[in-house]
């Protein structure tokens, strides 16, 4: 397409006195229709493609996602909205990480800033953002402080002065959602501080963890027959992890039993860093539990797909196996059952 704008523009008789193109959306300014209409048979002329056009009415079109007004002898711009919108955007109350509902507010409030020529269109659409945010359960303080932090640092950004602090190493984590992802993200987290250092003291590293669809996840799944069914890739399960270390390798009832609903792997990545096995393993045997060992003796005792039905099996299990384990940090499950005698 540049080569046939090259071709056209350089006409006198054609070229119109403003041209912008986005992709396959084109606004231009002319004289007159028959201006119009001779920059259109041009560019079907040389390109082989048919255009179709949209005119002005009042003054005013929209390009993208900008509506602009002429009115007035000057362009003013502002937001366009379809008349179709519901405005619906990624509801408040959803079970995400925070950051994605603030993205949601920055992205609204970034896009007025862009778009309004001037401060009171720019007031006019700060107000109907809260009101679509309020209406998709959006807290109205947190609304107005996201609102206030950006709009401070629009206008202070000619003032700011830049820092002497080193680079930010950013790392990314590709995560599937599940409801224990504050726990998953804070595990990871610490992982990467305890064990990863910037070659500089100056630098720092920066983790930035994306989620993808479950549902896509899982028809992709469906569709690979080459799929991996491992047990540290199986989730919503309990499973029972076997101390092997000194006196406790005797001992049958030496373990820890628990349930997850994320993957095993990321599970046992987690007791690594807090949990009953690793706070037996330091306690009782002075060490650190390592990856291998807690892989290695670590078994799947029942599955379901019911969170109800899990939480139930784990609580049983434990009842029945008492592993020493729960007892010392006294979790016996996520639902408590009777604790008399066992019945014969």
């Amino acid at each position: 397409m540049s080569a046939v704008e090259n071709e056209v523009l350089s006409e006198s008789r054609v070229k119109p006195n403003l041209y912008c193109r986005y992709v396959d959306d084109i606004l231009v300014e002319v004289s007159d229709m028959s201006s119009l209409q001779r920059l259109k048979a041009r560019l079907e002329e040389v390109s082989g493609l048919s255009f179709t056009v949209e005119e002005s009415v009042a003054n005013k079109i929209s390009f993208l996602d900008v509506s602009i007004d002429a009115a007035s002898g000057n362009f003013t711009t502002s937001v366009y909205r379809k008349p179709t919108d519901n405005e619906r955007c990624l509801n408040g109350g959803s079970e995400c990480p925070q950051r994605y509902k603030d993205g949601v507010v920055r992205a609204y409030v970034h896009r007025a800033l862009r778009h309004c020529s001037s401060w009171p269109l720019v007031h006019q659409e700060l107000q109907r953002i809260k009101q679509v945010l309020v209406n998709n359960d959006y807290d109205l303080t947190t609304i107005d402080q996201q609102i206030q932090s950006i709009v401070n640092n629009h206008i202070n950004k000619g003032s700011q002065t830049t820092s002497n602090e080193g680079n930010v190493i950013s790392l990314y984590y590709k995560s599937q959602m599940t409801s224990g992802y504050r726990a998953e993200e804070s595990a990871l987290k610490n992982i990467i501080r305890r064990n990863c250092k910037p070659v500089h003291p100056e630098d720092r590293i920066k983790i930035s963890i994306y989620y993808q669809s479950p549902t896509t996840t899982s028809l992709i799944m469906k569709n690979n027959m080459a799929n991996d069914k491992s047990p540290l890739k199986q989730s919503n399960l309990v499973y029972h992890f076997k101390c092997n270390k000194g006196d406790c390798a005797l001992l049958p009832s030496s373990g820890y039993i628990g349930l997850t609903t994320t993957t095993l792997s990321r599970r046992l990545t987690m007791h690594l860093q807090s949990g009953g096995p690793q706070q037996h393993t330091q306690t009782e045997h002075q060490t650190l539990l390592t990856r291998r060992e807690i892989v290695d003796n670590t078994s799947i005792l029942a599955r379901a797909s019911d969170w109800r039905r899990l939480a139930a099996l784990e609580a049983i299990m434990i009842r029945e196996k008492d592993p020493a384990i729960n007892r010392q940090i006294n979790a016996r499950g996520t639902l408590q059952l009777y604790e008399g005698r066992r019945l014969t």
